[in-house]
């Protein structure tokens, strides 16, 4: 996993107004930005704040930003995966989540989930309720 790229997003939407006005400081700080730019990085939006990085300078930026108490999300660009480099949103292929807390993957497509009950009967779904209106 060391040769693919990862791209690191900042998820801001899930912060109160002080721990995001204490991060907006520290970005100015820490990587010189003007405060115009750091207040777009804290808009509640998802924003890509590093693109095609090593494993290295991923947990660099983890860990410096867990030290703000901000978690970042990590997503993992298989080898020769051009359209990802090119989105501006995560795409929906295999990707894993490194935070300061846990490092969580996404199984591949069609993979079955363990654990999951295979119960594949119909739910009895009763209608009596419903009508129809005539216009």
């Amino acid at each position: 996993m060391t040769d693919a790229a990862m791209d690191i997003w900042l998820d801001s939407a899930q912060y109160d107004g002080e721990t995001l006005a204490t991060l907006r400081e520290n970005l100015v700080q820490a990587f010189n930005l003007p405060a115009s730019q750091a207040a777009v990085l804290i808009n509640g939006n998802s924003h890509r704040i590093k693109r095609s990085c090593t494993i290295e300078e991923a947990e660099k930026l983890v860990q410096q930003f867990g030290a703000w108490g901000i978690d970042l999300r990590v997503e993992v660009i298989p080898p020769g995966d051009v359209d990802s480099l090119n989105t501006c949103a995560p795409s929906k292929k295999e990707t894993a989540q490194i935070s300061t807390r846990s490092t969580l993957s996404l199984a591949p497509h069609g993979e079955t989930i363990p654990n999951l009950s295979r119960d594949k009967t119909t739910p009895n779904v009763v209608t009596d309720h419903l009508h129809l209106l005539a216009e």
